[in-house]
């Protein structure tokens, strides 16, 4: 929701909500802190704050001498709440005793401005109310219906055009009464949901300057994963813009995650061996089988627990079931499609909604699009795939293709030259 009309308001307090984290058993602190740590690192520049855990709730209040929140605190609070995996909501708000008179004072103080700025947009809409209250303190003498029935009242004494829509009001007001507090807010910023960042362990996304893949490590950034981050090239047939491309990605997914690692992988040796000695109907798929046993070296090295991709069932002729069974074939990895059923443009709504829409729009060649054959075959299977493969020398190629290997700093281009040999002591050892 665009809060944008919105008056600065002095919050001093700020109500974290997650809600998958909730479901967890005796393991939930160890999300919860999780969670905390994060809050921690993200809202930095917020100065010194005190945390507090209560009945499935995080409160922030900004520590002396510091008593509100600033507007650029607020700022930064909306632009990076969005970013934070685990957390479902945040409110900034008021924190006050939780007696109905304090209550009383903080709407009748702040809700005239809410009304107001409203009142001065230009859509010019006759303005909607509604109270959402919670009370965990069960010894406060007012239900929660009675409380939003006393403010709709109140309320609508002061300001008779408003109307109640308890669904899609413009002006919102949230309550929750607590044993020893009452926490007052006129905004909602809406976070990710999911689990909190490292909570689910190591992966690597296979990506693409594609808008799929973008996405589909997305949703495992969401789920708590940290993620390394493997591409292909086929320089020089395809141009530096292609590694440049997918730098802009990972600067984006970062922002979802402490930075992971962007690595390169030269696949072109692999690819000119495949084109001069077997079917080229066949192609796509042993391109993709080469990629997933490079994956594995690199995963290897990088103790990453699983291979991540963007294919989506059906999409193009190598994610058919009987090609993605002959693909998942090339590596004993666990491989997660997160986007296996998704619509195409649910993913589209989403590259948008997280920011990749754009830089992968963006018309780039890659390395699926060198020596793409006319007619690739959408029907594979893995006896006639293996008799392929006994035409090209395939530990040769696996080698030229990981002397190759760099990690690239998606910031300023810098590379760093990976050891073949560690690389595949690393990918061996993973394998056994």
């Amino acid at each position: 929701m665009d809060y944008s009309w919105q008056p600065f308001f002095p919050y001093n307090a700020i109500l974290c909500r997650y809600s998958e984290i909730g479901t967890k058993g005796r393991n939930r602190f160890i999300f919860e802190e999780r969670l905390r740590t994060d809050l921690q690192r993200r809202l930095a520049a917020l100065g010194n704050l005190h945390f507090s855990n209560d009945r499935g709730r995080i409160f922030i209040l900004p520590e002396a001498p510091k008593t509100i929140f600033t507007a650029a605190d607020l700022a930064l609070l909306r632009r990076e709440i969005p970013l934070l995996a685990g957390l479902a909501s945040v409110s900034p708000g008021f924190y006050v005793k939780p007696d109905i008179g304090g209550i009383e004072q903080v709407i009748d103080t702040h809700f005239p401005a809410l009304y107001h700025a409203f009142q001065k947009c230009p859509h010019a809409l006759p303005p909607t109310y509604a109270m959402h209250s919670r009370r965990s303190d069960k010894s406060f003498p007012m239900s929660c219906e009675e409380v939003e029935i006393h403010f709709a009242t109140r309320l609508h004494q002061r300001f008779p055009d408003l109307t109640i829509d308890l669904q899609h009001a413009h002006l919102v007001i949230e309550l929750e009464i607590r044993k020893n507090m009452a926490f007052i807010s006129f905004e909602r910023i809406e976070g990710p949901g999911g689990l909190p960042s490292g909570s689910a362990g190591r992966v690597l996304g296979l990506l693409s300057g594609g808008f799929d893949s973008p996405v589909a490590c997305y949703q495992m950034l969401r789920r708590g994963c940290c993620m390394d981050f493997l591409t292909f090239h086929s320089s020089p047939f395809t141009p530096p813009a292609t590694l440049t491309k997918v730098c802009a990605l990972v600067r984006r997914l970062n922002d979802f995650q402490t930075s992971g690692k962007l690595l390169t992988i030269n696949l072109l040796p692999a690819q000119k061996a495949i084109r001069d000695a077997c079917f080229s109907r066949f192609r796509t798929v042993l391109y993709r089988r080469f990629m997933l046993r490079l994956a594995e070296y690199v995963a290897g090295y990088l103790r990453a627990q699983a291979l991540v991709t963007g294919d989506n069932l059906g999409q193009v002729a190598s994610q058919t079931l009987e090609n993605l069974t002959v693909i998942n074939a090339a590596t004993s990895m666990l491989i997660i499609r997160p986007l296996i059923t998704a619509d195409k443009n649910d993913t589209m709504a989403l590259a948008e909604k997280i920011g990749t829409w754009k830089l992968s729009s963006e018309n780039v060649p890659d390395s699926c699009t060198v020596f793409a054959p006319p007619d690739p075959a959408t029907r594979t299977n893995l006896k006639k795939i293996l008799q392929q493969e006994r035409l090209i020398p395939i530990d040769l190629l696996l080698k030229q293709c990981l002397e190759t290997t760099s990690i690239l700093n998606p910031n300023d281009y810098s590379q760093q030259i990976v050891a073949t040999d560690k690389m595949i002591a690393y990918g061996c050892s993973s394998q056994k």
